[in-house]
């Protein structure tokens, strides 16, 4: 954002003129490239991870019925002017991306249609939400939408699109539980939170050049959230010897759910190698996570008894999420 104050400090040196001209500027510069291409990579996580729930979807205990598409809000960008020359915003929260194969697609929404109605409730009021946050709107959507979908399976949604208002009643299949953001960091780290797999913009880069091994990191992350790990380290602690036990179970159920999506499950040990030589601290690492080579030889007996059954059926029942082993 140092271009824009830039720019801002002259629009008040020149006349009138030139200060329209400033901002046609001001509203060109790569901010704008750098907000749009944050979206790309939006819809690019949502895509792999709308892959992974879905294939995996007959084996998940805890289901969510995900429309297949990316929110955002006008208010979580730190310059809503640049947000709205980069986004064109009809209102304040709207679709950014959307899933390939996903409910959203088959009902012909597009990236650009804006929210103002979900089940009667307006999202464009001012006074929908007391808290100052800027994702205080967006959350209220998102959880207001995941409970009508959750428990009656439809929700009335009111959009404004290029053509005009129109209404749709959304009724998404329902799928494995997580949704997926991107952390504007820089560092390679993901995580998950019981429900979200977040990936940092960094780790994506890392894996720009194969959609697999980005797939390895959402699909590691999903099943500590499929396995309610962190609900059972709150409950038994944060010891070091639990945190790698379930690092471990992470790693083996991550090969099962790229397998049963179609992913190369050698792009799991390729991406091991080359995150574990990256970030690996060796005999200083904290014992929460095996050292990569050993992290690559559960994933390998894991492979193996995949490539057994593979011959068989499709999608292939992951041992982990047997009924008893959750």
């Amino acid at each position: 954002m140092k271009l824009l104050a830039a720019i801002m400090i002259l629009v008040a040196l020149v006349p009138a003129q030139a200060q329209a001209q400033a901002q046609v500027v001001s509203v060109s510069a790569p901010d704008i490239a750098n907000y749009q291409a944050l979206a790309e990579q939006d819809l690019r996580l949502a895509m792999v991870g709308h892959r992974l729930a879905l294939a995996n979807a007959p084996f998940c205990e805890r289901k969510s019925r995900n429309p297949g598409w990316v929110l955002h809000d006008k208010a979580q960008y730190p310059d809503p002017a640049m947000a709205q020359a980069a986004f064109g915003f009809r209102l304040p929260v709207a679709v950014s991306a959307v899933v390939s194969g996903g409910a959203a697609e088959a009902m012909g929404i597009k990236p650009g249609d804006a929210i103002i109605a979900v089940n009667e409730v307006d999202f464009t009021s001012p006074n929908l939400v007391k808290e100052k946050r800027a994702s205080a709107r967006l959350e209220k959507l998102q959880k207001m939408l995941g409970e009508a979908l959750d428990t009656i399976g439809t929700a009335d949604v009111t959009f404004m699109t290029a053509d005009g208002v129109r209404r749709v009643k959304l009724a998404p299949l329902a799928i494995c539980a997580s949704r997926f953001w991107v952390d504007t960091k820089s560092k390679l780290d993901a995580g998950a939170d019981g429900v979200s797999v977040r990936v940092t913009e960094g780790l994506m880069a890392f894996t720009a050049d194969d959609e697999a091994q980005l797939a390895a990191v959402v699909a590691h992350e999903m099943s500590h959230n499929l396995l309610g790990h962190r609900q059972r380290l709150a409950a038994t602690g944060n010891s070091n010897k639990q945190i790698l036990e379930t690092e471990i179970e992470a790693d083996r159920l991550s090969v099962w759910l790229m397998a049963n999506a179609g992913y190369d499950t050698q792009a799991a040990l390729h991406f091991m190698e080359r995150y574990g030589r990256r970030t690996d601290l060796g005999i200083f690492s904290a014992g929460t996570h095996l050292r990569w080579k050993n992290r690559q030889k559960v994933m390998q007996r894991e492979i193996a008894l995949i490539q057994q059954t593979v011959s068989e059926n499709r999608p292939l029942p992951p041992p982990l999420l047997a009924p008893g082993k959750m």
